[in-house]
């Protein structure tokens, strides 16, 4: 992982952790709503302060009582934060006082033996914070007076934050790594797929679909020449479907959320259902990736609940629908590990391609030869054809009317690039400009 020190944001349900965290990070990186329980994997982000960087954490609230459930599962995630901390900032609010929660929270927090900063949140009116005098009783030291929603108090915050941090020497900023997005729908294994790949339980993962609420940022190592530094940002993401995209509140900015994952991504892998075969929703991402012009992988996902039949024909339909793409596809099963395996290796190949850059004598070349095996329309001539950019691929053809090479010869043009370079599941980019 990274050689910045960690602070995790810790407490329970719905006191403004993610707020705090989109305040410090000065964007709206968390999904933030009024119902409780909206965050519930814990999110890395980088963040600076005073000079220093460090990984801020958000974590889902604790309750530590729970011993089963949706809610023991966050309980848990949040504690691997606290175990990887070596700063934490408890966070509770002022309108609720010192809860039984709390008193639980900070009873964990001191026998972890880690650094303690006590947060009181909600206090708006700084002339008037006598309410945080109660939660010394929680035994964490002096508890510090915040307005996340506001911004009031959080520089002081930091600067108690920072002057407990460890030195390190600062690693790579994570934001420079390539990235790839785990997109699909609710429920079809995207947190499951996650913890298979990074070998450990680093995402919340429960029947009940729509688990996961925001996009969540892990790190995994690659063995790959292909992968500048072995090393990608792995984000999992909610899942999206017809009706989050309608919705309001958590569901609609968790589908915001995964459509900002994809833009943010060098490769999206797009999970597909065995069982329930490639849909609307699958063929709209699908779409959504191609639009913003990124790499795209399908994994088909519960294969050990489909027989080999089953498989064939969803393999088939991604050919047959995804037509625009033309994405490789790898058949898997996340809950069992059968055919993880293959998945890396694919992101790598994919993200190699996706930065291709191909010798200007070998395109023209090729388009020379595409000529000659079919002309284009009569009076048409295309004296010239370059790679223009890359991430993703872009070409150019120089032509004397440009405007009047039909679409389908483009499409022509666009498929033989496509499979003399491997660029299967690229969005391939194609234009044509006068020659002149």
């Amino acid at each position: 992982m990274n050689s910045l020190p960690v602070v995790a944001i810790v407490g329970a349900p719905n006191v403004g952790k993610s707020t705090l965290v989109n305040r410090v990070l000065g964007r709206r990186q968390a999904v933030v709503a009024e119902e409780p329980g909206t965050t519930r994997d814990r999110s890395y982000n980088r963040a600076d302060w005073a000079g220093r960087g460090f990984i801020l954490v958000d974590t889902g609230g604790m309750e530590p009582r729970t011993r089963v459930g949706l809610a023991a599962l966050v309980t848990g995630q949040a504690g691997v934060a606290v175990e990887e901390a070596d700063v934490i900032v408890h966070l509770a609010d002022a309108h609720l006082g010192v809860t039984e929660v709390d008193a639980a929270i900070a009873k964990e927090l001191r026998s972890s033996g880690k650094k303690i900063v006590l947060a009181v949140n909600k206090l708006d009116n700084p002339a008037d914070d006598a309410t945080r005098y109660p939660f010394y009783s929680l035994g964490e030291g002096e508890p510090h007076p915040i307005s996340a929603a506001h911004g009031l108090g959080i520089g002081d915050l930091l600067d108690v934050v920072i002057s407990r941090l460890p030195t390190v020497v600062p690693a790579e900023a994570a934001s420079a790594m390539p990235r790839v997005a785990v997109i699909g729908r609710p429920n079809v294994g995207k947190s499951t797929l996650v913890n298979r790949l990074l070998g450990s339980v680093q995402a919340v993962v429960s029947e009940a679909a729509g688990t996961t609420t925001d996009a969540v940022a892990h790190e995994i190592e690659v063995s790959s020449d292909m992968v500048p530094g072995g090393r990608f940002v792995l984000l999992d993401t909610a899942g999206v479907n017809r009706k989050s995209r309608r919705a309001k509140g958590v569901s609609y900015y968790s589908a915001l959320r995964a459509d900002e994952a994809i833009r943010r991504s060098d490769v999206s892998l797009l999970l597909v259902d065995a069982a329930g075969g490639v849909v609307g929703e699958d063929l709209r991402l699908a779409r959504r990736i191609e639009e913003a012009g990124r790499a795209c992988g399908v994994l088909i996902n519960k294969r050990d609940l489909v027989p080999a039949e089953r498989l064939h024909e969803v393999e088939d339909a991604v050919n047959a629908r995804m037509t625009d793409l033309k994405p490789l596809t790898i058949a898997m099963s996340a809950l069992t590990g059968a055919g993880t395996e293959k998945v890396m290796p694919l992101v790598a190949r994919l993200y190699a391609a996706y930065n291709l850059r191909v010798p200007t004598h070998e395109v023209a070349e090729l388009v020379n030869a595409l000529l000659q095996r079919s002309a284009p329309p009569k009076g048409v001539k295309i004296r010239f054809a370059a790679q223009t950019g890359s991430a993703p691929p872009r070409f150019t053809l120089f032509a004397n009317r440009p405007k009047e090479i039909p679409e389908g010869y483009l499409r022509y043009v666009e498929n033989s690039l496509r499979e003399r370079y491997g660029l299967h599941g690229i969005s391939v980019r194609l234009r044509c400009r006068s020659s002149r």
